[in-house]
């Protein structure tokens, strides 16, 4: 399943996750996970961060901050993270994996929140 990989160093990408998907998206976050509802993502979309990140002292997630409402609460996004879907199982949610629409959709939110500074690269953001 695809997420979108937002570095600390502003770089994005798309990346595949395999299974156990705690796993996978573990070693992108650097760490224990943990799932984050920022107050500036439209549901069904989230964030997946490293859950020890502020006690390891990881560098700020700007681009995170920014989806994650650190102005309006003082709590920031540090490390690397990933946005995904969650998906309910019927025995809850769960992570789900973006589909071409999906990377369509948060390439051009991506863009329109740093104002072009961050982009995926045009053969991703129209292909998946």
């Amino acid at each position: 399943m695809k997420g979108i990989v937002i570095t600390t160093r502003d770089e994005i990408s798309v990346q595949e996750f395999d299974q156990p998907i705690h796993k996978s998206l573990g070693k992108a976050v650097g760490g224990y996970i943990e799932h984050v509802r920022p107050m500036f993502l439209p549901r069904p979309y989230c964030m997946i961060v490293n859950e020890e990140g502020l006690l390891k002292g990881l560098p700020t997630n700007t681009f995170g901050c920014v989806l994650y409402g650190t102005v309006h609460h003082g709590s920031q996004i540090v490390g690397d993270l990933v946005l995904m879907k969650e998906v309910n199982t019927g025995d809850g949610l769960d992570f789900g994996g973006l589909n071409d629409g999906d990377i369509k959709y948060l390439a051009g939110l991506i863009e329109k929140v740093t104002h072009g500074a961050m982009k995926l690269p045009a053969a991703v953001a129209t292909d998946g």
